[in-house]
């Protein structure tokens, strides 16, 4: 009897204990409650201004880039002639470019265009530059031979490579074999650029053409 009296309480103590664990988990959360980020760690998010030497001078490089005047570039346009035209077959033609004289202030450009199915397109001519105070006195210009985005980069003053150039000189030779052509045409300038303008203008006699 005393054996199931004792049964019975322990069976009793178990079940109480077992009710009362239940309850505490049902009001302790088991996930704990997301902390709200503290006001600092907002503002580090935020962006941070460098300083320092390095930092001036990027900023005022940008400054320069974003100030920077296009090139002043003139344009010097020739219609030829029909006795300018030699031959009509596509081995052994020519095609005249350019055939004047002008004047160049600070830089003058004349437009041409090598024609599609191009095997091996040549630029060939010559050019005299004198000064327009002295006449024939020394006064050198520079020559460029410029496709499309090399002139885009020239007229926009950005640094960059050129299909032909010639450092200042009072007169020049030029034959230089341009890349070979597809099934569209390829647009490029002639520049003449004067790079002593306290001379004040050039005088420029320039025969160009195109051989193929």
């Amino acid at each position: 009897m005393r054996s199931l009296f004792g049964l019975l309480v322990m069976v009793l103590v178990m079940v109480t204990g077992g009710i009362y664990a239940f309850n505490r988990m049902r009001q302790v959360p088991l996930v704990a409650p997301a902390v709200p980020p503290k006001k600092e760690a907002k503002e580090g998010a935020q962006a941070v201004t460098m300083v320092g030497p390095l930092a001036n001078y990027m900023a005022k490089e940008e400054g320069a880039k974003s100030s920077a005047d296009p090139q002043p570039v003139e344009t010097v346009t020739w219609v030829p002639t029909a006795s300018d035209h030699v031959g009509g077959s596509v081995v052994g033609s020519t095609i005249p470019i350019l055939r004047k004289t002008f004047s160049v202030r600070s830089a003058v450009q004349v437009a041409f265009a090598v024609p599609a199915h191009a095997a091996s397109p040549r630029l060939r001519g010559t050019f005299q530059s004198s000064s327009k105070r002295g006449g024939d006195a020394y006064a050198g210009v520079e020559f460029l031979v410029l496709n499309e985005q090399q002139y885009s980069d020239f007229v926009n003053r950005r640094s960059g490579e050129a299909s032909f150039s010639a450092e200042d000189a009072p007169a020049g030779e030029v034959n230089a074999i341009l890349p070979p052509t597809m099934n569209t045409p390829a647009k490029y300038h002639l520049v003449f650029r004067n790079n002593s303008r306290s001379e004040g203008k050039k005088s420029v006699q320039a025969d160009f053409r195109m051989e193929f």
